[in-house]
């Protein structure tokens, strides 16, 4: 007989899941605020002079290629990306990735930062909406991005 709440709980929790809205948190994220420690449900791929609060993240990448490029790039795997140029002329992308079996939501926010002309270090900080272990999904995201960047601009 406990087994039926328990179900029901799981079952909830799914169809939440599964309903949250496809878009992302209000407000952007500023990079620059994020602060040390990260939950089991995220990742961050950053340099210290991108996140200087963050404690706990894996090497940002750098891309022989503008920042443009990469946006370009960004843009045409994730169609629902939306961007905006910040002040300082960073390039900053974000989206709702969604996961393949349970349809669960995951904000994706990347920033772009120009070191010069040709060369372009990006942060990305991947998170789930829900739950309290991601199962190195966010992770895995972030790899898979940087590799398919790689790919399709040669840098």
């Amino acid at each position: 007989m406990p087994r039926i709440p328990l179900i029901a709980a799981f079952s909830l929790l799914m169809l939440t899941a599964c309903a949250s809205a496809p878009a992302p948190k209000a407000g952007w994220i500023d990079f620059t605020a994020l602060g040390p420690g990260l939950g089991t449900n995220r990742a961050l791929s950053c340099a210290p002079d991108i996140c200087p609060g963050a404690s706990s993240y894996s090497a940002a990448p750098e891309f022989s290629a503008s920042a443009e490029t990469l946006s370009s790039a960004i843009l045409k795997q994730e169609p629902s990306a939306e961007q905006r140029v910040e002040a300082n002329g960073d390039i900053h992308i974000r989206w709702v990735a969604v996961t393949p079996a349970l349809r669960f939501r995951d904000d994706v926010d990347v920033l772009l930062h120009s070191v010069d002309g040709q060369t372009t270090r990006m942060a990305v900080y991947s998170r789930s909406r829900i739950g309290l272990s991601d199962l190195g999904t966010n992770a895995r995201r972030i790899q898979d991005l940087i590799q398919r960047l790689r790919q399709e601009t040669g840098a």
